[in-house]
């Protein structure tokens, strides 16, 4: 897989390790140009495993808060379809 699949980068767990020591994330060297290491062509689900191996809590914590979010904004869209909010 050659993109990211989060839609918001707030919740890929390698973009977060981007921003902390280890080299376990995306970050190529080369994000000015857009995208991450991903887009150009790094394997996400190679990369997600060996951040796994080293940070679990880091990628559980990113899975979690993603969740809820699409839990929230879930519920929001169902409330303002019937019309109750």
């Amino acid at each position: 897989m050659n993109d990211c699949p989060h839609s918001r980068i707030e919740f890929c767990p390698l973009y977060i390790a981007s921003h902390e020591a280890g080299g376990f994330g995306c970050d190529d060297g080369r994000l000015a140009e857009g995208g991450c290491a991903v887009s150009r062509g790094m394997d996400y689900g190679n990369a997600l495993a060996k951040l796994s191996a080293a940070n679990r809590g880091l990628v559980l914590e990113c899975a979690v808060r993603e969740n809820h979010r699409m839990v929230v904004e879930q519920r929001q869209r169902n409330m303002k379809n019937l019309g109750l909010h």
